[in-house]
Formats: structure tokens, sequence, C-alpha cells
């Protein structure tokens, strides 16, 4: 777990921050506190009838635990996704604690409305609050594992579901969701629908390793597990080079067919997804944050044809790399 070196109340966070006077261009209300001793953060909040969504983007001199005091709580389900960099919830009630490494998701349903955020440096977070009657409503009672999980909730016990590897699927969901072009009755009906389509897409993997009173037996070995999991680093690093299943089993010694299928049951996705979502997330940096011409990124991040790497950039993102610039 991570042990923070400093803590904060977030209520002196909400002090430093300044709210912009209008929305940004995708409807989330944008507040900032930059250049403080602890570090800069910056938050983008969305409030519908059903659920908040804040997307947290924080830059920190050392590791802080933000101490929370937030009511929604005691009636809401919360979904969690590190989009980039590592993060530790802390339940002081309960004494409970866990915590997301980059791209593992989450949800969570407390009995207390304090926890605490430790946070690590620079992190890229979204947390999804969802109304607990609202979700509740969603799940069915035909399937054991899903009646479970809503009886649950509905007797008001805590929940921690996940530690799940970020899919590309829903990765593509929330960048809808956070780039949203619509606006009015239109953009509200698009947020709610891919609201919906993450919650589906969580349960389904959720469903399809983990069942709330069920732990998973692992099938892989622990050395094989040490292999996938330099496997997964070595792509992180070379995902801009050329690389083949063929070429990866021999570095790796393992079949083709073993390499797929391990990696696929650890991660939750595949070799190639996972190499595309690098590359398309190392893009987005280049482009939003280094402010770097399109075909510049294409080349670097293993793209030949720049119109082919806007095409991915757009299926991914929801939006065209131009628009980054």
């Amino acid at each position: 777990m991570l042990t923070a070196q400093q803590t904060l109340s977030y209520n002196d966070v909400l002090s430093c921050l300044r709210t912009a006077p209008e929305t940004d261009e995708f409807g989330f209300t944008r507040r900032v506190a930059s250049d403080h001793t602890w570090g800069c953060w910056e938050e983008r909040l969305l409030v519908g009838d059903h659920y908040r969504l804040t997307n947290i983007e924080a830059d920190l001199t050392s590791t802080v635990g933000f101490q929370f005091e937030d009511e929604h709580m005691l009636h809401s389900l919360n979904v969690c996704a590190a989009l980039d960099g590592n993060i530790g919830l802390h339940l002081p009630g309960s004494g409970f604690s866990t915590g997301l490494q980059t791209r593992r998701h989450h949800v969570v349903h407390s009995c207390e409305p304090a926890y605490t955020l430790t946070i690590p440096g620079k992190v890229n977070v979204l947390h999804l609050s969802i109304d607990r009657a609202y979700y509740t409503g969603l799940l069915c009672d035909h399937e054991r594992w899903m009646a479970q999980l809503k009886e649950r909730l509905l007797n008001k016990e805590q929940v921690v579901q996940g530690d799940a590897e970020l899919k590309l699927e829903m990765s593509q969901v929330i960048q809808h969701i956070c780039n949203n072009p619509l606006r009015g009755t239109l953009g509200k009906l698009m947020i709610e629908a891919k609201i919906l389509e993450l919650v589906a897409l969580q349960l389904t993997q959720f469903a399809g390793s983990v069942t709330p009173n069920t732990p998973r037996t692992p099938t892989l070995r622990a050395a094989d597990r040490d292999t996938f999991y330099a496997l997964r680093d070595h792509l992180d690093i070379h995902f801009a080079s050329d690389l083949s299943l063929r070429s990866l089993s021999r570095t790796f010694g393992l079949n083709e067919f073993k390499l797929k299928r391990g990696f696929k049951e650890l991660f939750q996705t595949t070799v190639f997804d996972h190499i595309h979502m690098r590359r398309m997330e190392h893009a987005r940096y280049l482009l939003a944050d280094q402010k770097m011409y399109v075909h510049q990124v294409a080349n670097l991040v293993g793209y030949k044809n720049a119109n082919h790497f806007s095409t991915a950039f757009k299926r991914t993102f929801g939006v065209k790399p131009t628009s980054l610039g």
C-alpha cells in the first residue's frame, strides 16, 4: 500500500481551487489549484440526475493523503479508474485499504462517508459516483452473482469489486464521456448512455473473473505470472516497435498459444489491444502536452501512414487528433 508523506483535508484543496467562469468545451465544470507547496490539482466535474463524474489530474511534490468527507459515499456506487499513475484508498472506519495501479479499475460501495485517497506524484483518475437505487435497478435477479451483489447493496453492506485491467472498450467509453461533443438534451442522453455502457462493461468483466463471494482460482503458475508481467513491461517500453507474437514468444520462451491465452487471462486484454492503447495514450500526450504535429506523432507511435493513425485515434478517443493541437 502507498504511504503518505503528508496529509491534507480535501477542504484545504477546495479553498485553493479556482473555478472557470464557464464550462469547458465538453460541458464539464473545471476547477484548478496550481503552484502550491503540495503541487497542482485540476478537476473536471459533471453532475447528472443519477451520477456525479469527476476527472482529477494531479501533479504533486510528494505522496499526499487527501482526506475526504463525502455523504454521497453512503448512498452511491463509486467506480474508480486509474487512467495514469497509482492511487491508494483507505476507509478509516472499517480499516479497509486497497489501491489501483495505472490502467486498473474497481467499484466501491462504502458504509462510511470518510475516506483517504493517497496519491504519489502525478496521476489521472476518473471517479464516477452512481446513485445506489439507480444502480441496483440495473441488476437482475436471475443471475446468481448479480442477485448476490444486488442483495448486498440493498442491505447497505460494504462491497469492493474489481482491481481489474482497464480494457480497450472501457477506455474508449471513458474518452467518449470526457470528450462528448454534444450539448443540451442530446449531450445528456449521450453521457447517460455511455455511463450505462461503462457499467455494463465493468459488470461483464467482473462476471468473467470474480463473483462477489467467490475468489477466482488462478491457473497461471507464479513463475509464469512473473514472465507475463515482464512481457507487459516490455510492451510498455517498446509499444512503437513492429512487434509480432512470434518474436515475443522467442524473447520470453513461450509458445504463441500460451502467450495469447496467459496474457488475456492475467490482464483481461489481448497483447495487441494493450499495444494499441499504449500507442494511443502516448500519442494523446504528444499532441496535447507537447503540441507536436499529427504526422510526427504518427511516426513516433509506430504508424507509417498518418491517415491510418488519425482513423485509429478517432476510433479510440472519439475526437480527431488535430483537435488536441
